[in-house]
């Protein structure tokens, strides 16, 4: 299983320090939906089930949907900004996707789980995107998955897509 969740690749390569304390007021929600992307390359990701992620390049929004049909290739997710200040200040946000039950279940180790979590870096102001894709059956599971992006204790945004099986398949 390879959990897809990416920035754009200006966003990762960026190092921004600043003085002043960074102050995070919300997220805002770009566009939602199915996406294409090109896999740039693999990052560590132990909160993940196959403890790595894809990081995306030339991802483009598809179709704005919360309904996803489940197959194989399919990117769904998000792009964000963060809003707050200073502009261009590096912040760690903690992502969280939930799986509906049973959860994945990986056949290579056998391990089952209902959580991926990881930790990315956005910059206050600057487009960033977070999505899953199905690259494996076994990641597949239909009903309601929810993004969650953190900062600290405080849940910034949130958002839900109902996975339903194609029609015939």
């Amino acid at each position: 299983m390879k959990f897809v969740l990416s920035l754009l690749l200006l966003t990762l390569s960026c190092v921004s320090a600043s003085a002043e304390t960074p102050r995070i007021d919300r997220i805002e929600i770009v566009d939602y939906g199915v996406y294409s992307a090109h896999i740039d390359r693999q990052a560590a990701a132990p909160g993940t089930m196959a403890g790595e992620m894809n990081l995306l390049n030339n991802v483009e929004h598809a179709v704005t949907t919360r309904m996803i049909t489940a197959q194989l290739g399919v990117h769904f997710g998000f792009r964000y900004t963060v809003v707050g200040g200073p502009e261009g200040t590096a912040v760690s946000l903690h992502h969280v996707t939930i799986i509906p039950n049973p959860g994945l279940n990986n056949p290579a180790n056998h391990r089952r789980k209902t959580r991926n979590e990881y930790d990315l870096t956005s910059l206050i102001g600057e487009q960033s995107y977070t999505d899953y894709s199905f690259d494996n059956d076994w990641e597949i599971v239909p009903g309601i998955w929810t993004f969650q992006i953190w900062y600290g204790d405080r849940m910034l945004a949130e958002q839900k897509f109902t996975i339903v099986r194609r029609r015939g398949g």
